[in-house]
């Protein structure tokens, strides 16, 4: 046999209708055939579910009074019948077998057909699955790719300002609550447009994060609030004030998530006073 052979005899096999022969030869078979073991045992489990699909039907009560009276009258009417026909048993049975056979060959065509509908139902609900689990990865790329893009955007920022022939640079360091920590910001004093870089940070409790402050005559103006990353690490954007352009000292303090107005938490970087 070739292997389609063997498939439509995988059919057969899940309704319990092959005969010895053939049960052996597809056994051998699926001895080492994993394809074929696999789809005998959705064929076989498709089954099982119609057969406890199949909802128990009963006659109408005005129908199986019918048929009742029907078969008690049987006997009387043979008997009174003044030519009766005899047929031999031999013959009877013969001319039953063979719409008892395509009977029974259209049972099995239905049953396959029905086991059919069930694997293949399966199969695209196992498919269905697979999409999604791949359409998730793929939206997980996607986030992933974009935040890389973001962080190289940052870095060539970061580049171009620190190269800039234009712009300020001033050195943060770590007071005795992060000695460990360091910073830079630098600054376009035309366009007041400045970043923060960031190294060492301890990782801010839950509900808290840091905050950038610029301090002008002793006065702190909020800047932006932020995390950082496992090392400590952050690069931040934000527009100076004014007033803060000139002889101005900036500072990080830990404050709440939402940020404050006015410095509440302990200071962690900090930029020479002038």
């Amino acid at each position: 046999m070739n292997h389609q052979e063997y498939q439509e005899l995988v059919g057969l096999q899940a309704l319990g209708a092959l005969d010895p022969p053939d049960a052996r030869a597809l056994a051998e078979h699926l001895a080492t055939c994993a394809p074929c073991r696999a789809e005998l045992i959705e064929m076989e489990d498709a089954a099982g579910l119609l057969a406890h699909a199949a909802m128990p039907a009963e006659p109408r009560a005005d129908l199986r009074q019918q048929m009742l009276t029907s078969i008690r009258r049987l006997p009387h009417e043979h008997l009174s019948a003044t030519s009766p026909r005899v047929v031999h048993l031999s013959d009877r049975r013969q001319s039953r077998v063979g719409p008892n056979l395509w009977q029974m060959a259209a049972a099995i065509a239905m049953v396959a057909l029905l086991i059919g509908i069930v694997v293949l139902w399966r199969r695209d609900v196992r498919l269905q699955r697979e999409i999604a689990g791949l359409s998730r990865q793929l939206n997980s790329q996607q986030r992933e790719l974009a935040l890389e893009r973001e962080a190289l955007a940052q870095e060539r920022e970061a580049l171009a300002m620190l190269t800039s022939p234009h712009t300020k640079r001033m050195e943060l360091g770590g007071t005795k609550t992060a000695q460990n920590a360091r910073g830079t910001f630098v600054l376009d004093p035309r366009t007041g447009h400045g970043m923060l870089m960031t190294e060492g940070l301890p990782a801010p409790p839950p509900e808290m994060a840091y905050e950038l402050w610029f301090i002008a005559n002793g006065r702190p103006m909020p800047g932006k609030v932020f995390t950082v990353d496992a090392a400590g690490r952050a690069m931040i954007t934000d527009q100076v004030p004014v007033e803060a352009r000139e002889n101005a000292v900036y500072a990080i303090t830990l404050e709440p998530k939402q940020g404050v107005t006015s410095p509440t938490g302990a200071i962690y970087l900090s930029s020479p006073s002038s």
